[in-house]
């Protein structure tokens, strides 16, 4: 009997969870997953098992959900024995199954369209930055998806909530839009365009790299501890507001001493 079908009948005589462990292992030898499915409990543990049958079948999870609450109550027997108490299924745990199941499906094509379209980005010679930047794009897709469908949930009589909507809505369409543009044109050029905020870190340590080492030892040595010191100066001052932003360049400051010092040590210059 071929697996859909065991899960099949499975659910029309009712879906017991023991039963259903023992189905998962016919295909499945991890006991160790199969044992914390287990330790889940009927309710708990019968929804993964729920999800990995839909998984491994391609059925809908509705559709076995309702095979298991169609099958027939079990009968008490002659012998006055107490009928097992009917399988509880979580119906909003089941759209909530059903929904990371197609979010994960989703996710996987789109990321094998992704590879098809920028090949380079298997390569071990591809720069981390865009590697990264995939992970962003995905990211920005499915924020903006989800957004797009509630944005016809705004209440449209209140002119903030649909800004904020509709800047939800509009960031990551253009936070993806940007990333394609970095990822096409290397792509079309063999080398990074750079206008993201991830490509930062390289141009500067590019720009270091191509300093002479008496420039480096000034930059090192005067410019950047003053201005780490004017920052220091400013975040002490109760009067300064934006300190969120003068940390912020803190941070960078002391990144940027420590990208100059680690190239003055490959010279033997430390």
């Amino acid at each position: 009997m071929e697996i859909k079908e065991s899960v099949i009948q499975w659910a029309k005589l009712g879906g017991d969870f023991s039963a259903g462990i023992s189905l998962f292992l016919t295909w499945n030898r991890n006991v160790f997953y199969a044992r914390n499915i287990e330790l889940k409990g009927p309710v708990r543990g019968l929804q993964t098992l729920l999800s990995e049958f839909s998984s491994k079948t391609r059925m809908p999870l509705r559709e076995i959900m309702l095979l298991i609450s169609s099958a027939p109550t079990p009968q008490v027997s002659p012998q006055n024995e107490v009928a097992p108490p009917p399988v509880y299924i979580d119906p909003l745990q089941v759209e909530k199954l059903a929904a990371q199941a197609e979010y994960k499906k989703e996710r996987i094509r789109h990321t094998t369209r992704l590879r098809e379209e920028f090949p380079f980005l298997s390569k071990k010679d591809c720069p981390d930055e865009l590697i990264l930047l995939v992970n962003k794009m995905l990211t920005a897709y499915d924020d903006y998806r989800l957004k797009r469908e509630e944005l016809f949930e705004t209440d449209f009589s209140d002119a903030n909530k649909c800004y904020l909507a509709a800047r939800e809505v509009l960031d990551p369409y253009i936070l993806n839009r940007e990333i394609w543009e970095e990822l096409n044109y290397y792509k079309i050029h063999g080398k990074i365009l750079g206008k993201m905020p991830q490509f930062a870190a390289r141009k500067m340590k590019e720009k270091y790299h191509g300093m002479r080492t008496v420039e480096l030892v000034r930059i090192s040595g005067n410019n950047i501890p003053r201005k780490m010191s004017y920052y220091k100066s400013q975040l002490r001052d109760e009067k300064t507001k934006n300190k969120e932003d003068i940390r912020a360049k803190m941070i960078q400051a002391e990144g940027e001493l420590v990208m100059i010092r680690e190239i003055l040590l490959s010279r033997g210059e430390l």
